[in-house]
């Protein structure tokens, strides 16, 4: 029964890691082609704040599913999931967060809690750095 739960899991982690090579490449043309139609478009050569804000938001996610996709590279050829690269995943989705938000129309208790969340992510990124230790999960 076990090998069949197995095999299974390592479908499903092959199937995962197929599907978000497509969706990196399909991002990383869309962003090409927000970024070749905004220059292309009159005023040539300019883009204004809010699609450079977008591209921003955009170029984070391509490197959020860049680092979920070595995540899941890890998981397949090691069986372990290394708790420091998932901290550093949540840290990037939360600068990409920082980024793209708008403070005219954001909540303040929104803004704070997004800080403690902040620092939260760096405090355990760093405890885990000082420590000397890999925390990994065993995937087995």
């Amino acid at each position: 029964m076990i090998k069949y739960v197995n095999a299974f899991q390592t479908l499903v982690i092959k199937t995962i890691i197929v599907l978000m090579v497509v969706v990196i490449l399909s991002s990383t043309l869309e962003v090409g082609w927000i970024i070749l139609r905004g220059l292309i478009t009159p005023p040539f050569f300019f883009l204004n704040v809010e699609k450079v804000l977008d591209i921003f938001g955009l170029f984070f996610l391509v490197i959020i599913g860049i680092e979920l996709l070595e995540t899941i590279k890890m998981i397949i050829t090691e069986s372990t999931m290394n708790v420091g690269v998932i901290i550093l995943v949540g840290i990037t989705a939360i600068v990409r967060k920082v980024i793209i938000i708008d403070l005219k129309t954001t909540a303040p208790l929104f803004l704070m809690g997004l800080g403690v969340l902040v620092f939260s992510l760096a405090g355990a990124y760093y405890l885990i750095n000082i420590s000397g230790k890999e925390f990994k999960c065993e995937l087995k």
